[in-house]
């Protein structure tokens, strides 16, 4: 099933690079188009959206994407399960990148991301089925990952003036986790995404845009360490995710000369 998923994605790759170098760009031929004008061949156009251009060959772009989240809760209860909760949670992320348009409305880009997440509760119990209860009381979290990718995007002009577009982002990353709640793990992680997305114009050179993740496929591997910083084993594993992920979902702007 894996290598049948796996199959599946290649091809989803391959076809969107296919259909890429298949698209005619009139700036090839030494005319002149203007953005949200449909271009391409009649048979293009006739088996899927209209060919708008958004993003023109030649364009540089720099984007800065990112989330973050915080809560702080006091005497908190979670689904029955933790109770009298008392402590902080945070989680950012931030990820810088370079584009460039090789070919209208068909980029390549590198990405590098920071994430980062602390936590800490000052009292608390998770009580087992009114079986056990275990003092969660003095526990704390803390994550740091660093990482960088590779990706391919297309996007798909919406309007006559170009200023709307979906798009879909192909990716290819590396990611070195570290984590330390009681004892430390190690992680590092190859993975292959999709995320589809929104780009919007402001202003002529600057964009908002908005994407989630869809579809990853990754090869992780971990090493744990006890508290007193001795190794106790290692993971690894292939994992298929699908579906939205909430942590993936990124709010950014661009900007384009």
């Amino acid at each position: 099933m894996k290598r049948f998923f796996f199959f599946l994605l290649s091809a989803f790759f391959c076809l969107s690079l296919k259909a890429a170098d298949e698209t005619v760009s009139a700036t090839d031929k030494g005319d002149t188009i203007k953005m949200g004008q449909v271009y391409g061949s009649d048979k293009a156009r006739s088996r899927s959206f209209p060919k708008r251009l958004f993003s023109p060959k030649g364009s540089w772009g720099i984007g800065f994407q990112g989330t973050w989240l915080g809560a702080r809760g006091t005497n908190s209860s979670v689904v029955a399960l933790l109770t009298g909760l008392n402590g902080s949670f945070s989680f950012g992320r931030i990820a810088p990148a370079a584009t460039y348009t090789y070919m209208d409305n068909a980029a390549v880009g590198l990405r590098f991301t920071y994430i980062g997440a602390s936590g800490k509760i000052d009292g608390g119990a998770l009580q087992l089925m009114d079986v056990a209860t275990l003092d969660l009381s003095g526990t704390g979290l803390k994550l740091r990952s660093y990482g960088a990718s590779v990706f391919h995007r297309n996007w798909w002009g919406i309007d006559e003036r170009g200023r709307f577009a979906v798009f879909l982002d192909a990716a290819l990353s590396y990611l070195n986790t570290n984590v330390e709640m009681g004892g430390r793990v190690l992680s590092q992680r190859v993975a292959f995404s999709v995320s589809p997305g929104f780009e919007v114009f402001v202003m002529n050179f600057l964009s908002l845009n908005l994407s989630v993740g869809l579809i990853s496929f990754s090869y992780d591997w971990d090493n744990n360490y006890k508290s007193d910083g001795t190794w106790s084993g290692d993971n690894k594993g292939v994992h298929l995710g699908t579906g939205l992920s909430l942590l993936d979902i990124n709010f950014g702007l661009n900007f384009y000369f």
